[in-house]
C-alpha cells in the first residue's frame, strides 16, 4: 500500500471544473447519487452467473455477469477517485482503506466458511486443495494461481473448487492497485479520456492476441481485462458530455438488456472471448448511460430486483460454495429442480444476512475509523488467517481428521503420480530412492500416473526410476507444443531440456502420453489438417527413438489409453470425510473391444513407429495389457481412475502388474 504521503491533498490550489486537466471529467453529471439501475444491472449480473453455475443450459453465457460487474465497477470507483482529485482530496491510504472495508469482511466471512466445511466434509487431499485456494483468495491472487496450474474455469475438473470464483475478485484487487495512479496522471495530463481509451484499446488488442497462444492467461489475468473497467471509467466523462433525451435513453437502455441477455442465452464457454466480453461490457455501459427512466431499465428498478442487487456481492460468495458443497453432500439429489430451488433461497438468505450483519457495519461504522487502523487491522486479519490455511496446506488437508482405515483408503485413491520423491532439475524420484537410476519416464501427466505402479515394481528390484512431472506437456523431439497449451514456453523448455539429458544418460526408457491430445488437428486449430490422423505424432515419435537409441537401450512406448468415458468422476465424493458424504456415482466397466476400437488409430500410428526398430522398441497396448473381456474402472470395490483417464494409486499398481513380464524384460536388458 501507498503511504498517506502520496496524498493529493494541496489545499492552497483549488481545482475547478473549469481545470483543463480535469475538466473533461468533473461535470454536475458526477454527483455521487445513487443509481437505482445499476443496482438492477447488479441483479442481473449476479443472477446470470448464479444460473449458469446451476448448470442451466438456457443460461450457458450467464458466466459474463462477471464481465457485466467490471463494469459497473470501473465506472463507479473511478467516478469516486475522479471526484476526489477534482476536488483535491484524493489519498491512497484512504483509497484503499475504503476498498479493504467494502471488499474483505464478506470475503474473509466466506472463505471462513468455506473452509469450516471442508474441515467436515472435504477428503485431506481436496482440503489441501481448499486451503491452497484460501490462502491465494485472501491474499488476492487467485485468479494467478488457477492461470499457473492450469485450473480451467469451464473444465468438469474445477467443479470441486468451492473458491474458483474469487478469481474475479483478485482480478478486481490487482486492477485498483495500479488504476488510481494511472487517474491520477491521465487527468495532469488533461487527455484522461483519450488515455482511458487507449488502455481499453491496448489491453483488447493484447486480450484478442494472447487468446491464441495462452486462453487461460486472457480469461485469468488483470492486464487482459482493464478494458472492461476502462469501458466503465470512460462512461464517466462520456456520460457527462450526454446530450439526453428520452429517445436515446430508451434505446440505449434496450439495446444494453439486448446484449446482455443475448449473450446469456445465445453464446456460451466456446464462443470467442471478443464476443462474450465485450457484448455484454457494452450492454451494462448502454444501460447506465441510459439511466433509470427508460422502460427497460424500470423492471431492474422494483423492489425485489433493487434488494438483490444491494446483496450482490454477498450472493456472488456464497452461491458457489454452496453448489460446491451441496453437490458433495447430496449427489445428484443436489441437481433436482426442488433441491435447487432450495439451495437458491439458502443462498438469497444468507446474501441478505451477509449484507445486513457483515457488509454494511464494516462499509459505514467501520468507516469511522482512521485509515491507517483499517489497514493494520485487516493485515493483520489476513495474515493470521493466511497462517492457518497455508498451515493446512502444508500439513496435507489434515489427515488425522480421519480414522486410521479412512486414511489407508485415502492414500490408495490419490493420483498415480505419487510418490514423488526430489530429484535434479525438479524431477521425480521412485522406486529405491538409493538404487541406481536403472528407468527414464518421458510423456505428460499420462506418463506421470504410471508413478505409483512404478514404484511399486521398482522397489524390491533395488532400482530407481526418475521422471520430469511437468503434465500436460508433451516430450518429444520435433513435436511442436498445442497451440492451447498450459504454459507453451515451459512445455517447450522442458522437452528440449530432458531429451538433451537423456541423450547423455544410459536408463532405459518408457514413453507415454495422451496421444489422443496430439491429433493433426490440435495443431491446425483453424481448420482440419487430416482428419484423426497422428503424423505429427508418428514422426515426433520415430525421431525421438532415433535421437536417444544407443548401446544397451531398449524402450517401451505405451500406447493409448483405456478412457473411462463412460463414468462420470467426482474424486470428492469417493474420497473418505470426517462426515459422510453421498457416494459417487457407480460406473460400468468398458467392453475390451470398445476400447481397442477407441484407441486403433493412433495405437496403429504407434505400432508403425515401433515396426522400425524391432531390436530397440516395443509397444504395450493398454486395452490389450490392462482388459480381460471388459475394462474395469471398479475393482473388488476400489476405483482405479481418479478422473476420465488418469489412474490412482490402485489404478496405477493394477496397470503395472498387467504389464510386468514386459517391463521387468525392459529392466534386465
Amino acid at each position: 500500500m501507498l503511504s498517506a504521503a502520496v496524498s493529493t491533498h494541496r489545499p492552497a490550489r483549488p481545482m475547478l471544473a473549469s481545470d483543463p486537466a480535469v475538466a473533461p471529467l468533473t461535470m454536475p453529471s458526477m454527483k455521487a447519487s445513487y443509481r437505482p439501475e445499476i443496482d438492477g444491472l447488479r441483479t442481473v449480473a449476479v443472477l446470470g452467473v448464479v444460473l449458469f453455475h446451476f448448470g442451466l443450459d438456457t443460461v450457458s453465457g450467464g458466466f459474463a455477469g462477471v464481465d457485466v460487474f467490471f463494469v459497473i465497477s470501473g465506472y463507479l470507483i473511478s467516478r469516486n477517485i475522479l471526484n476526489d482529485i477534482a476536488r483535491d482530496r484524493f489519498s491512497f491510504l484512504d483509497f484503499y482503506a475504503r476498498r479493504m472495508r467494502r471488499i474483505l469482511p464478506a470475503l474473509i466471512f466466506t472463505v471462513a466458511l468455506t473452509f469450516i466445511a471442508g474441515l467436515l466434509w472435504f477428503s485431506p487431499l481436496a482440503l489441501r486443495g481448499l486451503a491452497k485456494e484460501s490462502t491465494h483468495a485472501l491474499l488476492s491472487i487467485a485468479n494467478i494461481q488457477y492461470w499457473r496450474e492450469f485450473k480451467e474455469y469451464f473444465a468438469p475438473s474445477s467443479e470441486g473448487l468451492a473458491l474458483l470464483h474469487c478469481w474475479s475478485l483478485s482480478l478486481e484487487e490487482q486492477f485498483y492497485l495500479v488504476w488510481p495512479a494511472f487517474l491520477l496522471l491521465a487527468t495532469r495530463t488533461g487527455r484522461s479520456l483519450a488515455l482511458i481509451v487507449i488502455a481499453c484499446a491496448l489491453s483488447l488488442v493484447a486480450a484478442l492476441y494472447w487468446q491464441r497462444t495462452d486462453p487461460q492467461a486472457v480469461f485469468f489475468l488483470m492486464p487482459f481485462r482493464i478494458f472492461e473497467f476502462a469501458i466503465g471509467t470512460a462512461l464517466v466523462s462520456v456520460e457527462a458530455k450526454w446530450l439526453r433525451s428520452r429517445m436515446t435513453n430508451e434505446v440505449c437502455s434496450l439495446i444494453g438488456l439486448i446484449l446482455i441477455l443475448g449473450t446469456f442465452v445465445l453464446l456460451d464457454s466456446a464462443s470467442p472471448f471478443v464476443a462474450v466480453t465485450l457484448l455484454p461490457s457494452l450492454g451494462a455501459a448502454l444501460i447506465i448511460l441510459g439511466g433509470a427512466t427508460p422502460f427497460a431499465a424500470r423492471g431492474l428498478i422494483v423492489a425485489p430486483s433493487l434488494a438483490i442487487g444491494r446483496a450482490s456481492y454477498s450472493l456472488y460468495l456464497c452461491h458457489w460454495p454452496i453448489i460446491v458443497f451441496g453437490r458433495l453432500i447430496f449427489g445428484d439429489a443436489a441437481e433436482q429442480p426442488v433441491a435447487v430451488a432450495l439451495s437458491f433461497a439458502l443462498m438469497i438468505g444468507l446474501a441478505f444476512l451477509m449484507q445486513r450483519f457483515i457488509e454494511r457495519p464494516f462499509r459505514y461504522v467501520g468507516a469511522t475509523h482512521h485509515a491507517k487502523q483499517t489497514l493494520l487491522r485487516f493485515s493483520t486479519l489476513i495474515v493470521a488467517c493466511v497462517i492457518i490455511t497455508h498451515t493446512t496446506f502444508r500439513a496435507d488437508g489434515l489427515t488425522w481428521r480421519l480414522t486410521e482405515a479412512q486414511q489407508v483408503e485415502d492414500a490408495l485413491l490419490r493420483s498415480g503420480a505419487t510418490p514423488c520423491g526430489k530429484a535434479d532439475e525438479g524431477r521425480c524420484a521412485f522406486g529405491d530412492l538409493n538404487g541406481p537410476l536403472r528407468l527414464e519416464v518421458i510423456g505428460d501427466s499420462y506418463a506421470t500416473h504410471y508413478m505409483a505402479g512404478l514404484d511399486h515394481l521398482l522397489k524390491p528390484l533395488g532400482l530407481r526410476g526418475e521422471i520430469s512431472k511437468l503434465e500436460g506437456c508433451p516430450v518429444l523431439a520435433g513435436l511442436p507444443v498445442p497451440p492451447k497449451s498450459w504454459h507453451p514456453e515451459k512445455c517447450r523448455k522442458n522437452s528440449a531440456r530432458e531429451l538433451t539429458r537423456l541423450g547423455q544418460s544410459s536408463s532405459q526408457v518408457i514413453i507415454s502420453h495422451n496421444w489422443y491430445s496430439y491429433r493433426d488437428t490440435v495443431f491446425a486449430p483453424d481448420g482440419p489438417r487430416t482428419g484423426e490422423a497422428y503424423t505429427l505424432i508418428e514422426a515426433a515419435l520415430e525421431k525421438t527413438i532415433e535421437t536417444l537409441s544407443k548401446p544397451g537401450r531398449s524402450f517401451v512406448v505405451i500406447g493409448a489409453q483405456v478412457m473411462a468415458n463412460q463414468c462420470t468422476f467426482s474424486n470428492e465424493r469417493l474420497a473418505p470425510a470426517p462426515l459422510p458424504h453421498a457416494p459417487p456415482p457407480s460406473c460400468p466397466p468398458k467392453p475390451r473391444e470398445q476400447a481397442l476400437h477407441d484407441g486403433a488409430t493412433i495405437n496403429a500410428a504407434l505400432a508403425r513407429v515401433v515396426a522400425k526398430f524391432p531390436d530397440r522398441a516395443q509397444l504395450l497396448i493398454p486395452a490389450d495389457n490392462f482388459c480381460d473381456e471388459t475394462c474395469a474402472t471398479v475393482k473388488d470395490g476400489t476405483w482405479l481412475y481418479l478422473d476420465v483417464g488418469h489412474f490412482n494409486v490402485v489404478g496405477s499398481r493394477y496397470a503395472i502388474t498387467r504389464a510386468q513380464p514386459m517391463l521387468v524384460d525392459l529392466l534386465r536388458n
